[in-house]
């Protein structure tokens, strides 16, 4: 079996035509099959799969040889046509897969891989609350963050409607994403926040009459406030009052 390989390996040097780059997209734990578009097999045919410059599977139909070389649970070829299918995949799966096909003569291709990671739902909170504002300068507007947790390669977008507000991007592996938006109170138009890439998209629309509710504490404050000094005015009025009522009445005694 090494020997077959070796011999496979010796052969990446013969002059054959390659094809333009393919690009293939699949999500995390789904599985994917990359075509060499060989019908049956001939009796002298040789194919081989290299990922990164990395042998990982052959075929030799003279030597009658068909083998995996790493991975063999979720990497298999077809005996018949040579394709290679990738089962259960993740995100190190990601990279150039190249096919070497030699049937009177040699012929490449190359497959680009991108394996994106599980996309969440985005999460939406409050970024500013009642409590940071002050009684001089309440908050006049209600502020959300939209975040997605431990994504790679996404888009988060806040729209309004399907009139896009702003977006941002990280092509990162396993980082946190964050995007602002800043609202009037008691707005009734339709706000979404999506996340997505090149195959799929989670959208969350915002509970404005949760999330943007006016900062009513500060006004109840300033309520209670003037409630207690109007009180200490009256107490203050009616304690003149008795205090006259007393010396008046200190008066007619005598």
């Amino acid at each position: 079996m090494v020997f077959i390989f070796y011999f496979i390996k010796s052969l990446t040097g013969v002059f054959g035509v390659e094809d333009k780059v393919k690009f293939v997209d699949v999500m995390e734990g789904d599985s994917v099959t990359l075509l060499t578009d060989v019908n049956i097999i001939e009796k002298y045919t040789v194919i081989f799969w290299k990922f990164e410059n990395n042998l990982i599977a052959g075929i030799n139909t003279q030597a009658n040889v068909v083998g995996v070389l790493c991975d063999k649970d979720r990497v298999k070829i077809d005996d018949r046509t040579g394709s290679l299918t990738i089962t259960n995949t993740s995100t190190t799966d990601s990279g150039i897969y190249r096919v070497d096909i030699i049937i009177n003569k040699k012929s490449t291709k190359v497959f680009n891989i991108t394996v994106y990671a599980s996309l969440p739902v985005p999460e939406i909170s409050r970024e500013t609350s009642c409590s940071s504002s002050s009684e001089i300068s309440p908050v006049s507007k209600c502020e959300l963050l939209c975040s997605v947790l431990n994504v790679s390669r996404v888009t988060l977008s806040w729209y309004n409607g399907t009139s896009l507000i702003s977006s941002t991007s990280a092509s990162d592996s396993h980082i946190n994403v964050s995007l602002p938006l800043e609202l009037e109170y008691e707005e009734s138009n339709i706000y979404s926040c999506v996340s997505h890439n090149s195959i799929r998209n989670q959208t969350k629309h915002p509970d404005l009459g949760r999330l943007c509710q006016p900062c009513s504490g500060k006004t109840n404050h300033t309520v209670l406030a003037v409630a207690a000094g109007t009180l200490g005015i009256v107490a203050a009025v009616v304690g003149v009052c008795v205090s006259r009522k007393c010396r008046n009445t200190d008066k007619e005694g005598k």
